[in-house]
């Protein structure tokens, strides 16, 4: 069967975990910024790979989570987070409203605006736009394992999303890899890809965010192995 033109969009939300000099650290000692409470260690790279093999834009987060969280909408109680996984983030108590604008309209808003543009360019046309959000989850959270080494998440209500989340798992299993649907978050919560289903068409706007576990690729090898399974498997079932 023939399929329709399609492009692919690569972002990665949470790829930095870099916070403005101006922001002093937001009062953190320098190693909790290199704890998943900051970044997605890994996702970076991977997404890097995707985009080079799919051969699309790609769009990678420049500062921390904690900054602001790219992946969170406007409303979102963990937008700019006063406390992460029960770290307090001093730099983000008691924030002035005249601060939370500033965040916004300086970090959020550009990234947002110009991955949301790349996938309206790619929907011109009536073509398909495939848009892969690109992160990494904690082995365990509160002591509890997550028995997963990717999480395919999207919306069950969105058939075409549906069939391909179903492509795609078993490549991914053909490695090895313990892969689950909408785990270890749904794939309907709070995020970009949500936000934009909102807007855009089911026929057309395909999205999901790939959740790996950093036991795999908290180191820069391992990330680049996964990083070019998925996209392997990803090029094969979306036919590039």
């Amino acid at each position: 069967m023939r399929r329709a033109p399609s492009t692919s969009i690569v972002t990665c939300e949470h790829a930095s975990n870099r916070v403005p000099a101006r922001y002093r650290n937001l009062g953190l000692p320098a190693r909790r910024l290199q704890e998943h409470i900051a970044w997605d260690p890994g996702a970076a790279i991977m997404a890097r790979i995707l985009a080079r093999r799919l051969q699309s834009p790609l769009h990678l987060g420049r500062w921390s989570r904690l900054v602001i969280d790219l992946n969170r909408g406007l409303d979102h109680d963990k937008l700019i987070a006063a406390e992460s996984f029960g770290v307090a983030i001093p730099g983000n108590a008691l924030l002035a409203d005249a601060e939370f604008a500033h965040r916004v309209e300086k970090y959020y808003a550009p990234y947002r605006n110009a991955a949301t543009a790349d996938i309206r360019r790619a929907l011109r046309g009536g073509r398909t736009c495939y848009h892969w959000s690109v992160h990494s989850f904690t082995p365990a959270v509160d002591g509890v394992v997550r028995n997963c080494d990717i999480g395919l998440l999207y919306d069950p209500a969105r058939p075409r999303e549906r069939a391909l989340a179903h492509e795609l798992r078993p490549l991914l299993a053909a490695h090895g890899l313990r892969v689950r649907m909408n785990y270890p978050y749904t794939g309907t919560s709070d995020g970009f890809t949500t936000q934009l289903r909102k807007r855009l068409p089911a026929s057309r706007y395909l999205a999901f965010e790939l959740e790996t576990n950093q036991r795999l690729v908290a180191q820069d090898a391992g990330a680049r192995a996964l990083g070019k399974v998925l996209a392997g498997a990803i090029a094969t079932v979306i036919g590039t």
